[in-house]
């Protein structure tokens, strides 16, 4: 696998970076995952009497087995919410700009003087 991977499944998630180590005739995996994450994997392989590697892997063989559809929508979802997010913020922030007429019109009028102040500059060049 080249890069990355995103792992999710249930209430973990994890960054896997497989980086192949050739030694004679082996190739050995290496996976960094956040702390948190790691804790989740390996108390999961402990209750399924099962090594992380194994878990990982078998997270990467399902996700791969719908082509992974399922991480594709969950990063679909997380982003929505994020922009959802974002967008409430904003929402919430021009209803308190609007609520203060003064700041509004400080705003357009610093907005504006800065506006002039870049076309003067662009224009003495």
């Amino acid at each position: 696998m080249d890069g990355f991977a995103l792992v999710t499944g249930g209430s973990f998630m994890a960054v896997v970076q497989a980086d192949l180590y050739r030694h004679e005739n082996f190739v050995r995996k290496s996976i960094q995952i956040p702390s948190t994450q790691h804790k989740e994997l390996k108390a999961l392989a402990v209750e399924l009497e099962s090594s992380l590697g194994d878990v990982v892997e078998t997270i990467m063989d399902l996700m791969r087995r719908d082509n992974y559809e399922q991480l594709k929508a969950a990063i679909i979802q997380k982003r929505e919410q994020t922009l959802s997010s974002i967008s409430h913020s904003l929402d919430e922030a021009y209803a308190y700009l609007g609520s203060l007429p003064e700041t509004l019109e400080d705003a357009r009028f610093f907005f504006n003087a800065g506006q002039e102040g870049m076309i003067v500059a662009y224009s003495v060049r």
